[in-house]
């Protein structure tokens, strides 16, 4: 199977990451006929450049390159009746190869979420509404050099065409350090609101679902260099590469996201099938969504993206209080809408490419 997919850039140049679920009308009919009061699952995600067979990865404008990509999550459900809390926590890491500096980036990524689901139904017909309360956060990262317009910019690497040195050490020790030129973070808190419902069809072994989701996410970037710090009208004069420190500094500001937070809403539908045989189920899936971004601004004016479709599949397994699962998915643009901190104007290029990802998990109850 060829994996195609990239992960995203973000603040600079730093991975985001998000999960693949298994989908929703399934999962939830599944959750309504198990008689187990507590139930736990677990997933996990994996992405290497070895996945892209026939180099599709390399064909992509840019510089950037991903190497290597993984997500783990866990998950905890107790029902109450009809009423059933939940818990999620997930931890994602990845690695970005470049052919400018920086030359490789690790970046690592947290996802938390609690929500209330409520059910009517069972297995062959029923409805799932829920409420989802979630924060995600991304480690802070630092970047030694970062090149931008043909200057690099140091850190200490040898490279630099520039470098802004701790003037406090160098007078008390002689000893010449260089700051790092970028640090960088993100954050985000999303409300998700859903309803799930499925119905068994005309007696056959068949499930179908449908699902409609409304998201509304809040999404802060901060970055800051030293260099942003700098007034001496000398140094920003100074010729660099046919333009001036002070130019390679706004360029820099231009080019990565904004400092104020915005705000993006995501309505999504999808609309899945379930062919059930003996202890197997297999299941395809459509879908589609529509995000819009408030108080949202690019320097840059680069092109924006909102619309993103969707096609998965999936194989389960069921024991007596458990069940395995192996699911891919097929995004045309990105993780549009489906993670919120990947969206920004430094990663915007990006959404406009497609991309898929791997996933396998099992949920047990007890």
């Amino acid at each position: 199977m060829v994996h195609k997919g990239f992960a995203v850039l973000t603040a600079g140049v730093c991975l985001c990451a998000c999960a693949a679920q298994a989908s929703g009308t399934l999962r939830e009919s599944a959750l309504g006929a198990t008689s187990s009061t507590l139930l736990m699952s677990a997933q996990h995600t994996y992405f290497s450049r070895d996945f892209d067979l026939i180099g599709y990865l390399d064909s992509l404008p840019g510089t950037s390159r991903p190497s290597e990509y993984q997500l783990s999550q866990v998950a905890l459900d107790y029902k109450l009746d009809r009423w059933r809390p939940f818990v999620r926590y997930e931890r994602g890491s990845g690695s970005v190869m470049r052919e400018l500096q920086p030359f490789e980036v690790n970046s690592d990524a947290r996802y938390m979420s609690l929500g209330l689901a409520y059910s009517l139904g069972d297995a062959d017909q029923g409805m799932t509404s829920s409420f989802r309360l979630a924060s995600a956060s991304q480690d802070d990262l630092t970047i030694d050099c970062y090149e931008r317009s043909g200057t690099v910019l140091g850190g200490s690497c040898e490279e630099a065409d520039f470098q802004l040195v701790d003037g406090d050490l160098l007078l008390k020790t002689g000893e010449s350090r260089a700051f790092p030129v970028l640090s960088t973070s993100g954050s985000a808190v999303t409300i998700d609101l859903s309803l799930d419902w499925w119905r068994r069809w005309a007696g056959r072994p068949i499930l179908i679902g449908h699902s409609i989701s409304l998201v509304g996410s809040e999404i802060k970037h901060e970055n800051y260099s030293p260099l942003y710090d700098i007034e001496s009208a000398f140094l920003l004069n100074t010729p660099l590469n046919g333009s001036t420190l002070g130019g390679v500094i706004r360029g820099l500001k231009d080019d990565l996201p904004q400092s104020s937070p915005w705000q993006e809403a995501v309505l999504r539908y999808d609309m899945s099938a379930s062919f059930f045989s003996g202890d197997w189920i297999f299941g395809v899936a459509l879908g589609g969504l529509y995000a819009h971004r408030f108080n949202y601004s690019d320097p840059l004016r680069r092109e924006q993206y909102h619309v993103n479709w969707i096609a998965s599949g999936e194989i389960w397994y069921q024991f007596d209080q458990a069940s395995m699962y192996l699911k891919g998915e097929a995004f045309s643009n990105y993780l549009l809408g489906v993670d919120a901190l990947a969206y920004t104007s430094k990663s915007s290029r990006f959404f406009d490419y497609p991309y898929g990802q791997l996933t396998v998990g099992f949920v047990l109850g007890f």
